[in-house]
């Protein structure tokens, strides 16, 4: 599996590699520090294709613009932020930043290894504690969420399963072809159908849920239509 790591550190990153490697020896790490890198990592990368990133991310992450810049080089490889602390505010920046989820900065080499193996095959990864934190809303039965699915409309239901691959605003708008604005009404309303009152407290909640319930999502028939 190729992995692209975006870190200020390289002892960081060697640590990382070494430990992976020492998981599977399939493992392959490419290590980047800013966009120069990331475009040289990429013409490196001859006949092969990276599976997943992680960003180290900070406010020099943000300032560079990495969550406009990767789906720019590496198309829809997922990636991952890389945190010192994976709670409901660094969760909710990582959905709504277009990535697939977060992994701590001291998570073990097999945590490492499942984040980015989960986010490659597709789904949003959270590191375990944060799945269920003892919050009203992590108690919630399942079957609770599966009745609020029952009652979305089919353009909520593309908009929710566009959400859960970790695609940002402009993406989805992409996706379905339709403006910005009308993208926000759809997440709003969607909030208010699963019940949560913000964005950080939606993205929580998807975290929590969506690796399961999307494999049951039923794919619109309408889907990706432009005519809202």
């Amino acid at each position: 599996m190729n992995v692209l790591m975006i870190d200020s550190l390289p002892l960081f990153v060697a640590g990382v590699a070494d430990a992976l490697l020492k998981l599977d020896k399939d493992w392959q790490v490419w290590s980047a520090e800013n966009p120069e890198d990331v475009y040289r990592v990429r013409g490196e990368l001859v006949g092969d294709g990276i599976d997943a990133i992680t960003l180290e991310w900070d406010e020099e992450a943000a300032r560079v613009g990495w969550p406009q810049i990767l789906p720019n080089v590496f198309g829809a490889v997922p990636w991952l932020f890389v945190v010192r602390n994976g709670g409901r505010h660094a969760i909710a920046d990582a959905l709504l930043a277009g990535a697939a989820g977060v992994v701590e900065r001291h998570a073990t080499a097999e945590e490492f290894a499942l984040a980015l193996k989960q986010v490659a095959s597709g789904a949003i990864y959270v590191p375990s504690r944060y799945r269920d934190d003892g919050e009203a809303g992590a108690r919630t039965p399942s079957n609770l969420g599966e009745r609020r699915l029952d009652r979305l409309t089919p353009r909520q239901l593309e908009v929710l399963r566009l959400l859960a691959e970790g695609k940002s605003n402009k993406q989805i708008c992409r996706a379905l072809n339709v403006a910005e604005g009308t993208i926000k009404n759809h997440l709003y309303a969607l909030f208010r159908q699963i019940g949560v009152s913000n964005r950080t407290e939606a993205a929580l909640w998807l975290a929590r849920r969506i690796s399961g319930e999307t494999a049951r999502l039923p794919l619109p028939r309408a889907a990706f239509a432009g005519a809202e």
